[in-house]
């Protein structure tokens, strides 16, 4: 008979919050991964894990915490630098995260999650072409990860190189296979490019178990405009509201192909104008 329970074997809790992470149960993950470092304080896998939970649970400030005692016993580690980064440029200190980044690729010149987690970072504060070459550098040391090309074909996209992306993304698939997110990027290059029946179709065709995500239903709205079919558009722009009113409102607001629906009373009260 065990007296003190399986529960507090470290190999029995690595394994159940290993378990809890793969079904995004972040937080019974974090209070395993505790129980084992109390029992195994300088165990870095688990300090990483950790790290890595606390993101997704966005206590920003927790992750930072436990990737600096990471770094205190092994002052090389990039995951702890990345994992760092990531935190650090969420709470919006963008400067130091890129310290992180730098740091990272200091310790191991072939770390590509750094050089991707700078491109995304650039990206986002839509510095496009740094984007680019650090994202195009990850892929250059990673060519089996589809994640990196997702991004490659969106820095693509909001450079405007439409028909780069859209290759990126059709290589992709050839690559790794069919994905609804490669699909759906193919969907949204068309529309950009002008091809929205083509993009419709493409959205229409993701199967039933996509069509109630609201980026599709607001993709599937915004082309319908810009064909002329506004009925069908503004079905489809309240079914998106529905789902997400902040945001679809915002988007549909700043959206030109939506202006020849300013004057409309359907639209002007779905997005409150």
């Amino acid at each position: 008979m065990d007296l003190f329970g399986r529960g507090e074997d470290s190999k029995y809790l690595m394994r159940r919050a290993v378990s809890f992470m793969k079904k995004s149960q972040h937080k019974k993950a974090v209070g395993d991964f505790k129980k084992i470092l109390k029992q195994e304080p300088k165990n870095e896998i688990v300090l990483h894990q950790i790290g890595v939970a606390l993101n997704e649970l966005k206590k920003y400030t927790d992750t930072i915490t436990y990737m600096d005692r990471l770094l205190g016993i092994n002052p090389r580690s990039t995951a702890a630098y990345n994992n760092k980064g990531k935190a650090l440029a969420e709470m919006g200190n963008l400067d130091s995260a890129i310290k992180c980044y730098d740091d990272a690729v200091a310790a191991d010149s072939r770390n590509y999650e750094a050089y991707f987690n700078k491109g995304v970072l650039f990206a986002k504060i839509q510095d496009y072409d740094t984007s680019l070459e650090l994202i195009r550098k990850s892929i250059s040391l990673n060519k089996k990860n589809p994640v990196l090309l997702l991004h490659l074909g969106i820095v693509l996209g909001k450079m405007k190189k439409n028909q780069e992306a859209l290759k990126v993304f059709e290589s992709a698939e050839h690559q790794f296979g069919t994905h609804p997110d490669f699909t759906f990027q193919r969907g949204i290059q068309l529309a950009e490019m002008g091809e929205h029946k083509k993009a419709i179709k493409i959205f229409e065709n993701m199967g039933e178990s996509h069509m109630d995500n609201v980026n599709i239903i607001y993709a599937i709205s915004r082309s319908w405009a810009a064909l002329g079919q506004y009925d069908t558009a503004l079905d489809m722009l309240k079914k998106a509201v529905s789902k997400s009113p902040k945001v679809i409102r915002a988007w549909a607001k700043d959206e030109d192909i939506f202006n020849p629906l300013h004057e409309n009373e359907t639209f002007r009260h779905l997005v409150k104008m």
